[in-house]
């Protein structure tokens, strides 16, 4: 579950504590050759899209060549959010958007048969039901993945987006969405969505998450179709929060890249590693725009 919030909305999970880094390891400490992408058309080449996830482990060697002359060679920097973030605004946002009174507790919510998952996890935190009083079934997931990882240790700055600013000082840096609007993705699902959101957080995050490492294995490797199939797994799975979440957005800022590439602007976008991979991921929509979309990393 951690693993695909981490793919698909890095920015505003990882202030609030939600993708964790690992400790070192030896397989993950090689050069990584994460994916990347240059969209061309007659004119020559318009922009680059590039997968990141946010924690990484120490010792991951990712700013190779082929980055660097991408970076070097745009305008500007893309993310999901282009401001500056820190926590606070994190929980901030939460706060706007994450309660409704008069709420049931969230154990209440969800389906009778994953209630002890979720009990299990409250133990395992040392929180419960009146930690959470009216807040929405997604920002309780959200929290709980926080306090689980947070638990773990926790380095929100350890990852990718901090290194592309350091890359591109002196160029301006742009969001593709706000982070008010990221967590609106969550805000605007229906209950049966969220409800099976904060179950499968439960399920995942009470048993512990083993399989983070090989996640971050497929990212180092630029295996795009490994990490198109971890982004079908959990809670991607389901059609309604899939939709929300991952491809409703790719589609979104693949008209905004467009928009970009018509004004004139040559911008290398970083977003979630789920949003570059597979046939919805932002190369295959850039494709299906008429632009020649290469892999060169």
């Amino acid at each position: 579950m951690r693993r695909a919030l981490c793919l698909a909305v890095t920015a505003a999970l990882a202030l609030l504590g939600g993708c964790h880094r690992q400790a070192p390891n030896k397989d993950l400490q090689a050069k990584a050759q994460p994916p990347l992408w240059m969209i061309s058309d007659a004119t020559g080449p318009r922009a680059w899209l590039f997968g990141t996830v946010h924690a990484l482990p120490d010792g991951v060697k990712w700013q190779g060549p082929a980055i660097v002359k991408a970076v070097q060679g745009a305008d500007r920097l893309v993310l999901e959010i282009g401001d500056e973030l820190n926590p606070q605004n994190a929980q901030a946002a939460l706060a706007r958007l994450g309660y409704t009174p008069g709420l049931p507790p969230p154990s209440e919510r969800i389906a009778p048969e994953r209630k002890a998952d979720l009990l299990a996890l409250y133990k395992k935190l040392g929180v419960d039901d009146r930690n959470f009083v009216n807040e929405e079934s997604w920002a309780v997931a959200l929290q709980l993945a926080a306090i689980a990882s947070k638990q773990e240790g926790v380095i929100a700055d350890n990852g990718v987006e901090p290194g592309l600013r350091e890359m591109a000082k002196g160029k301006s840096v742009e969001g593709l969405e706000t982070l008010d609007a990221q967590f609106s993705a969550f805000d605007g699902l229906s209950e049966k969505d969220q409800a099976a959101l904060l179950a499968d957080v439960a399920q995942e995050a009470s048993r512990g998450d083993t399989e983070d490492r090989d996640m971050m294995l497929l990212w180092i490797k630029g295996d795009t179709q490994g990490i198109a199939a971890e982004a079908r797994k959990g809670f991607l799975a389901e059609p309604g929060l899939r939709a929300a979440l991952l491809t409703k957005r790719s589609n979104k800022w693949a008209q905004e890249i467009e928009a970009m590439i018509q004004r004139g602007a040559h911008p290398f976008v970083a977003v979630g590693a789920a949003h570059v991979s597979g046939a919805d991921g932002l190369p295959a929509l850039m494709a299906a725009r008429g632009y020649t979309v290469r892999r060169v990393q």
